[in-house]
């Protein structure tokens, strides 16, 4: 027999969510058969097998979130039997680190407030050995980070068993209610069922996985990164005919296309742009990997075109047009989504003409793309209508200055106003 685990699709994944099971049990399978769906906080993975022989067991149900090396089935041949264990506890995120009865003695670390402090008519001992008993390790230890008493949580699994997102749920309604102006004695009402109001008028929205992955990325963006921007003005009408003329030619590109391959031609010339920062030191990456900006249901998804460098227009059209619809379909693989060097948001086809972009832990520089606007411009001394969009460069000031950046933009400029480098290079 062989046990599938819940993988480690990533260095930073702890945990997956079985999202949907692709086999029955008792179906045959074939290795390299797509089995299941994982979720992760960037995107839903497929699971193919890697032996052949016929799903013998689900242990984990659709919808349930474990640990990464969880079993979470079993193939092998048909007929035989599977080994049980004495005690299978498929309770979501109550994957245990370290052994329960040890945790049951430790309960000072598990408190905010030390024992000594409280009245004893409170007897928190008491209430805290109460409590234990009804609740994972790891999910107590999550109470702590987040400030939550855990005496205070609903439980909703067997028994009145603390979940995690029992705990997750009561601190984002306590967080949510906090900073609404309501009353502290009507905070109990935060631990509501979502999209429940409570009494004080709050609808309570937990974050799912991914608006925690894109709050936790920015969070650590904005917070650790020193950003400065700078923007620019292009005229796009040679762009605009260049599109059409390839459109004759059967290779539709769009405008993100362009600007993707102009920015590999100028982050040739300007390698700090495409760097990050380890410590003390200044990473220059020979591989220009761009990453651009997919809108999904809930969040937000970077796939990255590898190789930039070396691709003509035409073949970054392809990559960018498959990443796409691979991220919006669920299809992205975590290995789409990582290695990125440089990154590119594009608002234009909302209106947007100018906007500052955040840059992702990791790189050095993201290019904000804006839209399409017509206007006047001066030409031979005479006055004529053209077509120009504006684009920020927000920028890490520990690895590069304005000036640097500055003339990284009109570098930029210079290329996409003279567009026949694009097609040459």
């Amino acid at each position: 027999m062989t046990d599938i685990l819940m993988p480690k699709l990533s260095d930073t994944m702890t945990e997956g969510v079985l999202g949907s099971w692709k086999k029955n049990v008792g179906e045959k399978i074939a290795r390299g058969d797509i089995i299941a769906e994982i979720e992760t906080d960037k995107a839903v993975m497929e699971l193919e097998a890697f032996a052949s022989g016929t799903l013998l067991e689900q242990k984990v149900k659709s919808g349930a979130t474990v640990q990464v090396g969880t079993v979470i089935g079993v193939i092998g041949e048909k007929g035989e039997a599977v080994e049980q264990p004495q005690k299978q506890d498929q309770e979501l995120h109550e994957q245990r680190e370290e052994p329960e009865k040890k945790e049951q003695y430790e309960q000072p670390e598990q408190r905010e407030n030390p024992v000594e402090h409280a009245d004893s008519s409170d007897y928190p001992q008491e209430k805290n050995i109460r409590q234990t008993g009804k609740s994972a390790p790891v999910v107590r230890r999550q109470a702590h980070e987040l400030g939550v008493e855990i005496d205070d949580v609903k439980g909703s699994g067997p028994g009145g068993r603390i979940l995690m997102e029992d705990v997750e749920r009561y601190a984002a309604g306590a967080e949510r209610i906090q900073k609404s102006g309501v009353p502290e004695k009507q905070m109990a009402d935060a631990d509501v069922p979502k999209g429940e109001k409570t009494t004080a008028g709050v609808e309570i929205i937990p974050l799912n996985r991914m608006r925690k992955a894109v709050a936790h990325t920015v969070s650590n963006s904005w917070s650790t990164i020193p950003h400065f921007a700078v923007s620019i003005k292009i005229q796009v009408d040679k762009i605009l005919e260049l599109k059409q003329e390839l459109k004759k030619n059967d290779l539709p590109v769009t405008l993100n296309d362009i600007m993707i391959k102009g920015s590999a031609l100028c982050l040739e010339k300007f390698p700090l742009i495409n760097a990050s920062l380890s410590g003390e030191n200044i990473l220059v990456h020979r591989d220009i990997n761009i990453g651009i900006m997919v809108s999904v249901t809930d969040g937000l998804l970077v796939p990255v075109i590898k190789g930039c460098r070396y691709l003509s227009i035409g073949k970054i059209a392809e990559a960018s047009a498959d990443l796409a619809e691979r991220a919006r379909n669920g299809k992205i693989t975590e290995q789409n989504l990582t290695e990125g060097t440089f990154s590119i948001s594009n608002l234009g086809m909302f209106g947007i003409t100018r906007f500052f972009a955040v840059i992702l832990p990791g790189q050095a520089a993201i290019l904000a793309v804006g839209g399409i606007m017509d206007e006047y411009i001066a030409v031979d001394g005479k006055t004529v209508s053209s077509k120009a969009i504006e684009v920020t460069l927000s920028a890490d000031h520990r690895i590069l200055d304005g000036a640097y950046a500055a003339r990284f933009l009109v570098e930029l400029k210079q290329v996409l106003e003279n567009p026949v480098r694009l097609l040459t290079s």
